[in-house]
């Protein structure tokens, strides 16, 4: 099977269903938390259009309950993301990276949580069959931090704009809504 990389955000309900589909069609991926867009590039914050915002609200229930999962939106909403993304990463290298991406992105969309939380995240590390302490440590961690000014670099190169977003050889794919292609694609 070929690379593939995906860049998600626990900031995003979108997200949450793209990392559903990689698990549910079996896909292998390098996933990298998406810290914004490459330098110079403005962010389209959906909080801060009225108009996507209004669309989003529609939008991703819809979405969510045609996959046939739970939505309650988060509280707060606009939470501190670093603390989640440190973890995904510490949790990519130890093995763990979808099964508690999926996890965190559950609690903060299935239930409401507040993933900038350390016990949230460390709840969703033990669902996920990985160890809680890893959490907390992954919060100092060098390896972490190297790995985070990586994926800024990685950002950039593949042009990443938005969540999710996959990257298999040249080509890209944008939203959980060409999953199913990028799966297509990577078994072609």
């Amino acid at each position: 099977m070929p690379h593939i990389r995906v860049y998600h955000s626990f900031r995003s309900p979108y997200s949450r269903l793209g990392l559903h589909i990689l698990a549910r069609k079996g896909l292998k991926a390098e996933l990298i938390p998406f810290t914004g867009p490459p330098e110079g590039v403005a962010f389209n914050d959906p909080v801060a259009n009225p108009l996507k915002l209004s669309y989003y609200m529609q939008d991703a229930p819809r979405m969510t309950m045609r996959m046939g999962l739970p939505i309650n939106p988060p509280q707060p909403f606009d939470a501190d993301m670093t603390p989640s993304y440190k973890a995904a990463v510490a949790a990519e290298r130890d093995g763990k990276g979808l099964d508690f991406a999926i996890k965190v992105s559950d609690a903060r969309w299935g239930k409401g949580r507040d993933v900038s939380d350390l016990s949230v995240l460390e709840a969703c590390a033990e669902e996920a069959g990985w160890d809680k302490n890893a959490v907390s440590s992954s919060q100092e961690d060098d390896f972490v931090a190297a790995e985070l000014t990586r994926h800024r670099k990685m950002i950039e190169e593949d042009g990443v704009f938005g969540v999710p977003f996959a990257v298999m050889g040249a080509r890209k794919y944008w939203g959980h809504d060409r999953f199913d292609l990028l799966a297509e694609d990577a078994d072609g």
